[in-house]
């Protein structure tokens, strides 16, 4: 409710509704019924809308309004981030020569190119470059950078010319702890690619420090293909097998010593030790939000281990869910939140009911159990990977467009591996590194992680490994959700009832149409849907742009064509597209859109058209052709809306990428000139 307002709310209006909420509940308590269930209904909405709407308001604000000259930028170095090519900074205390102190950013992340001096976190640092606001979403219905920059704080972006230059400044205090953490994790992550060169190495890095950024984009595209990309993020898996690994170690461990066993309770005592090992590996991992949240939730189901309560069930992610939306509520929005949650909610549910029809019981006879024993592991990684898959392809192919077809298979190797041999290796390079002797788990590790890139890129290179599809509108994702809830938390055949927002989503994806024209902010890039795919004015610029718009479409980004500007023969021809020097005009549906490159187009072609697009400021150029009732969109509309989407069908429908986005305090919007 409160992320789809198009005004920002005063901050006390959540609070004020919140209390008001509560106050009926409390009333309406006793007399119970339907009025009491509303209220409480009411009183969890409030809540939320409270917490967003605190949230929002208790962020500094300043983000970019627009791109800055080459110019002079100082700050300090608060997080280092190393590449497979290059470096990322991210920088505070930020002055830039071409902005006024107000209009600065708190914090902007800069890529460094090119040769630099060594630098590192707490750093003062002076360099060249340019800086721009975070993008908007680049077609209508995309995603939010804004939005996303706005809730990490971070208020530009942008690249540097040349080498950075370290300057004199206060070095980091005691308490500086992101600071202290960066500069852990970057020399951890050296050290492990020196004892594991290659890919190999880079993977492990990522799997102990979460640094994706040094591994290879070909290897990062076969794990995406193969449908593997969830072992690159540390989250729950990799926290649960953490956790899981120091707890049954720990367990064991401290059981081969009668006299402490016989005194202290063993597994409280392994379970507190592996929430400090939980604790100490999303530290190393960078204590991103999805890693934050995969640890509240191991932390409460370990807490409830020691506190002799059920670990693992749908009330606790209940609470933890609640837990992780207060603290950051516009964690809602996006897809980490929504597939972990996803996965968790559908796995604990579905062996929930697995175990209710004896499916897992190991009574009876064990002789042979050693192959039983396999053949159970084996049939629960693949139950797990099969409700975790199924669970989460909605949300993969609502954000990626894309679902890995043989991901099933590509996890029943990969995620042995990682559980059984490439994680207990991460977890003793940890034990052994005060000492110095982390090679002797790192070497091992690497072995582990080239098996799985082997896996990735054998899956990924099966025959069309992944299907392209595009993007459900927004409300199918909320029915799915709110179905696939359903289905999940009740019992009986009424739970079957929940299958109904599933088929919404499938009906809904399968009825998408992608837009007929596509037009960027800046009018620099336009895409025409033909009927093998998109046809782009230019492919030479606009690549990021360009390969958002295919996916979001459902198309494969190998498949963008340029249009040729040959009078309309051929392909063109075919799709109603004809282009020449000076513009293009689309013939489709019954309806004429002209976009324009010159006033000279403007002036030939006003007086036929349906819709005109110009790709320069129009002005008064269609009066007096003909065309004084047409509609125009020029330049200065682009520039100010954001990208245009047009799709004909019985009427002309235009949506504007600012359309739906409101007033909000992460929404930046340009003076529209004259």
């Amino acid at each position: 409710v409160y992320f789809q307002m198009p005004e920002e709310p005063i901050w006390f209006a959540g609070p004020l509704v919140l209390a008001g909420t509560i106050l009926a509940s409390v009333l309406l308590r006793r007399s119970g019924g339907a009025p009491f269930l509303i209220a409480m209904v009411l009183a969890f909405v409030a809540l939320g809308f409270a917490a967003a709407s605190l949230r929002t308001h208790s962020l500094d604000g300043r983000l970019l309004t627009q791109e800055t000259p080459t110019t002079v930028i100082e700050g300090r170095i608060v997080e280092f981030e190393p590449y497979h090519q290059g470096s990322r900074v991210i920088l505070d205390r930020v002055r830039v020569a071409a902005l006024s102190q107000p209009a600065t950013p708190e914090r902007v992340r800069v890529r460094l190119r090119g040769h630099q001096p060594a630098l590192k976190a707490g750093d003062w640092v002076r360099l060249r470059g340019r800086l721009s606001a975070p993008s908007p979403p680049l077609m209508p219905g995309g995603f939010d950078f804004q939005r996303h920059a706005y809730f990490t704080g971070i208020g530009a972006v942008g690249f540097s010319m040349g080498a950075a230059r370290v300057l004199e400044g206060p070095p980091p205090g005691p308490f500086d702890w992101r600071v202290h953490l960066s500069n852990l994790r970057v020399r951890l992550a050296m050290r492990v690619t020196d004892a594991v060169p290659g890919d190999a190495g880079a993977v492990a890095a990522a799997l102990i420090t979460g640094y994706r950024s040094l591994i290879p984009e070909t290897v990062l595209n076969a794990f995406r293909d193969a449908g593997l990309a969830h072992l690159l993020a540390i989250s729950g898996l990799h926290i649960g097998l953490a956790a899981g690994i120091v707890f049954f170690g720990a367990r064991r461990a401290l059981s081969l010593y009668p006299p402490f066993a016989q005194r202290f309770p063993v597994k409280k005592a392994a379970a507190l030790l592996a929430l400090l090992a939980a604790f100490g590996y999303a530290l190393m991992a960078g204590a991103t939000v999805p890693t934050q949240r995969a640890f509240l939730i191991a932390a409460m189901v370990l807490i409830a281990v020691m506190v002799d309560r059920r670990g693992i069930s749908l009330r606790m992610l209940a609470w933890g869910a609640t837990v992780v939306l207060l603290i950051q509520p516009e964690s809602l929005l996006g897809p980490s939140f929504q597939m972990s949650f996803a996965a968790a909610i559908a796995l604990v549910a579905a062996y929930e009911a697995a175990t209710e029809r004896g499916i897992w019981r190991r009574d009876g006879d064990r002789s042979g159990w050693a192959g039983r024993g396999i053949a159970l592991y084996v049939a629960g990684v693949s139950f797990t990977t099969l409700v975790a898959s199924l669970a989460t392809a909605p949300f993969v192919l609502y954000h990626f467009n894309q679902v890995a077809k043989f991901g099933l298979l590509a996890n029943l190797v990969a995620v042995p591996i990682t559980a059984l041999w490439v994680m207990p290796a991460a977890m003793l390079s940890f034990l052994l590194l005060p000492f110095g002797w982390e090679k002797l788990a790192l070497i091992p590790m690497g072995w582990g992680t080239e098996q799985v890139i082997r896996a990735a890129d054998w899956v990924a290179g099966l025959p069309e490994a992944t299907e392209i599809l595009p993007s459900a509108p927004a409300w199918a994702l909320t029915g799915l959700a709110l179905g696939g809830l359903w289905l999940c938390v009740l019992r009986g055949r009424l739970r079957l009832a929940g299958l109904a927002g599933v088929a919404l989503f499938a009906a809904a994806n399968a009825r998408v149409v992608p837009p007929d024209l596509i037009v960027s902010a800046a009018g620099d890039l336009a895409a025409v849907r033909g009927q093998e795919g998109y046809l782009f004015s230019s492919l030479r610029h606009g690549r990021f742009t360009r390969e958002n718009w295919l996916e979001h479409a459902g198309y494969r980004t190998e498949e963008a064509v340029q249009w040729a500007r040959d009078g309309g023969y051929g392909r063109l021809q075919r799709d109603g597209l004809r282009c020449d020097g000076v513009g293009c005009v689309l013939t489709r549906a019954g309806w004429r859109v002209v976009l324009a490159e010159t006033r000279g187009a403007l002036a030939e072609d006003c007086g036929r058209a349906d819709l005109v697009i110009a790709l320069i400021p129009a002005g008064g150029a269609c009066d007096g052709t003909g065309g004084t009732g047409v509609r125009v969109i020029d330049l200065f509309d682009l520039r100010a809306k954001g990208a245009h989407s047009i799709t004909l069908g019985p009427a002309i429908e235009v949506q504007a990428v600012n359309d739906g986005r409101g007033r909000r305090p992460w929404v930046v919007r340009q003076v529209r000139k004259r």
